[in-house]
């Protein structure tokens, strides 16, 4: 399927916390992206809300977000924050985030496609010097606004023009428009990587990293993503 065929929305979530299981959502913002050559009707949904959460916020999250628990007091609870995103991105959609691992456990993605920038990125550069939302971003060339980062709205608008930049990539490497099932296929934890995403070698071909690093990568790495375990697995195997 086209990608201008299908509703775009790029997503970005504000938590207590960086634990999936123990953390709660304080705050999620979404954009409705149109891409080049999109037909369809013109309507750019922008749509923020505070969340209020079960507990208090940590002051190492608000020194990162800043938002307090002073800014969340009144705030609308999950359930009905969480019926209003279902009600502005029907299934069907596809949902962009930056990390979509971490926004998708705090936020129901049933029904919707998913296509993750930092996966993408990581395949696409995996040299850059860093693959953080808005260090990846200036490393782009995007235009960061003059909105606070780190806020559920400006990350999304952010993520956003990552993603434009991706696609741009992917159709001067492949020669055409990159498709829907290619972006979900390449944004999923259980295709393969080319490349190390993190560690000393970090952003080398698996083809160039000494066999003894994957070994200890198969070894330690018992956390890590299906892809990047299969990968190494198979490229220790290739050498025997």
């Amino acid at each position: 399927m086209r990608l201008r065929d299908v509703a775009i929305f790029i997503l970005d979530v504000e938590t207590t916390g960086i634990d999936t299981q123990t953390s709660h959502l304080c705050e999620i913002g979404i954009e409705r992206w149109l891409p080049p050559g999109y037909t369809g009707p013109i309507e750019r949904t922008r749509w923020s809300s505070l969340v209020r959460p079960p507990c208090s916020i940590p002051s190492a999250a608000s020194a990162i977000h800043g938002i307090y628990d002073s800014d969340v007091r009144d705030a609308p609870p999950l359930a009905q924050v969480l019926a209003t995103f279902r009600k502005l991105v029907p299934a069907g959609s596809l949902v962009v985030a930056h990390n979509i691992a971490f926004d998708g456990a705090f936020v129901d993605l049933e029904g919707r496609y998913r296509a993750c920038t930092l996966r993408l990125a990581q395949r696409l550069w995996p040299n850059a010097p860093s693959h953080k939302n808005s260090a990846l971003a200036l490393w782009l060339g995007v235009e960061l606004g003059g909105e606070r980062l780190h806020r559920a709205a400006a990350d999304a608008a952010v993520t956003g023009g990552i993603f434009h930049r991706i696609l741009a990539r992917m159709a001067e490497i492949e020669g055409s428009a990159p498709t829907l099932e290619q972006i979900c296929r390449l944004s999923s934890p259980d295709e393969p990587v080319g490349h190390l995403p993190f560690g000393k070698h970090r952003g080398e071909p698996l083809g160039a990293v000494p066999v003894e690093y994957l070994r200890y990568a198969r070894d330690s790495w018992h956390d890590v993503e299906p892809g990047i375990r299969t990968a190494i697995i198979a490229e220790i195997e290739r050498r025997a």
